[in-house]
């Protein structure tokens, strides 16, 4: 459910970067310059374990972290121009929205931490580590986070 609504979203971007690939691909091929192919294919690697990867995971946190929450009825994936979010309908007790809203910037946090302990290039990492700043309190889980923090 969450990675189909992700990669749903970021096609566009994805099928741009395959064509780029294609495109420099073929200049490489035919004038023997291989950096355009080099950059463009480190982009498409990028955008797609980095951003999409962190992305699916930062929702799928969200819905491990929902499972089986005592008064959710359903999830549901709202996908708009720029975002796409995991949305429980039902009720939630102050404690455990607060635990939902730790949940995907958390698993993403903990990734980044741990690839940047295993060496993997640091954009790779940044794009996970990223996520932490979505608890901010103008970002979706930030907002859950203080409201339940505020509520009793």
């Amino acid at each position: 459910m969450v990675p189909r609504a992700v990669v749903g979203q970021v096609w566009p971007l994805l099928a741009f970067l395959g064509v780029l690939v294609a495109a420099s691909l073929t200049y490489a091929v035919r004038s023997g310059d291989g950096v355009p192919l080099e950059l463009s294919w480190g982009l498409f690697l990028l955008a797609g374990p980095g951003v999409v990867g962190s992305f699916v995971l930062h929702e799928g946190a969200h819905v491990v972290a929902l499972r089986g929450a005592p008064g959710v009825t359903h999830i549901a994936v709202e996908r708009t121009l720029l975002r796409v979010s995991v949305v429980p309908v039902g009720e939630m007790t102050p404690s455990r929205a607060a635990a939902v809203a730790l949940a995907g910037p958390g698993a993403c946090v903990l990734v980044g931490v741990a690839l940047w302990a295993l060496g993997v290039p640091a954009a790779w990492c940044w794009c996970y580590l990223a996520h932490g700043a979505m608890l901010l309190p103008f970002f979706g889980d930030g907002r859950t986070l203080v409201r339940s923090l505020a509520r009793p």
